[in-house]
């Protein structure tokens, strides 16, 4: 067991030490545009509409970094400053949408190449994650709320402004993640407060042991729900303290506009 411990805590290390660019950054971009072409009629409207189809790809690749600078009083365009950043992001747009032949698309699509983006996106998630939090915590050190805002915003920021870049497509998206939120947001939360649990001393464990532990967990679920076609594993716990703690009362308060009248 402590050959184990040992292992983890020299991987974690390792993890840690691992620059977000070139690799982790491209993974990110990649799956990105590539989600954003696998909705339905992406391909034709980006034909038709080649502006806005980069602009959203923007939007949802710097939606971690806007949806922060946003919560904390920054400016919305600092991402735009890196233009290193955009030319790559602009590479990888255009080979996703109109690369020569498809083949860009055709090779990441293939299932090897799929899963090791799931893998490295994940990787890049947890990283934001704490990211977020060291983002917030100098300004709001004892604000847990503002802390985990923000490791989510960072974390799982292309889900959280996703109508803005439905928006941006002349679209209207009906669902929004306080309605429905995905497992990727549910995922950034519960990291953020470990994160923040192990900043406090809560845990007996170091930040680069629980950023591997949230790279690990994240991609073995997101790998599992790839191959087996399931969905959200988080919905099952949900469903059970749901039906504890939210479920209807036997009796109503007659709460009714008609009664607030008469009284």
């Amino acid at each position: 067991m402590d050959q184990f411990y040992d292992g983890f805590k020299f991987y974690a290390g390792q993890f840690a030490n691992i620059p977000m660019f070139p690799v982790l950054q491209c993974a990110h971009y990649t799956i990105m545009c590539l989600k954003l072409r696998m909705e339905a009629g992406s391909l034709s409207f980006a034909y038709t509409h080649p502006m806005s189809c980069w602009v959203s790809s923007i939007l949802t690749c710097f939606a971690g970094t806007i949806m922060a600078n946003f919560l904390l009083g920054n400016a919305l365009i600092l991402p735009l400053l890196d233009m290193k950043q955009i030319a790559i992001l602009t590479v990888i747009w255009y080979l996703v949408f109109f690369g020569p032949l498809d083949l860009f698309t055709k090779i990441f699509m293939l299932k090897p190449f799929w899963i090791a983006l799931l893998v490295l996106k994940e990787a890049h998630r947890a990283k934001n994650v704490l990211k977020g939090v060291e983002m917030a915590s100098p300004a709001y050190p004892d604000a847990w709320f503002v802390m985990i805002a923000i490791g989510t915003a960072k974390g799982a920021g292309s889900r959280l402004l996703r109508p803005v870049v439905k928006f941006v497509q002349g679209k209207i998206e009906p669902t929004n993640e306080a309605l429905y939120p995905s497992f990727v947001t549910k995922l950034a939360i519960l990291g953020s407060i470990l994160v923040i649990m192990v900043r406090k001393g809560m845990l007996d464990f170091s930040t680069p042991e629980v950023l591997l532990l949230i790279a690990c967990v994240g991609s073995v679920l997101q790998v599992v729900m790839f191959l087996s076609n399931t969905s959200d594993p988080f919905t099952h716990v949900e469903k059970a303290v749901a039906a504890v703690l939210f479920r209807e009362p036997t009796e109503k308060a007659n709460t009714s506009d008609s009664k607030k009248k008469k009284e």
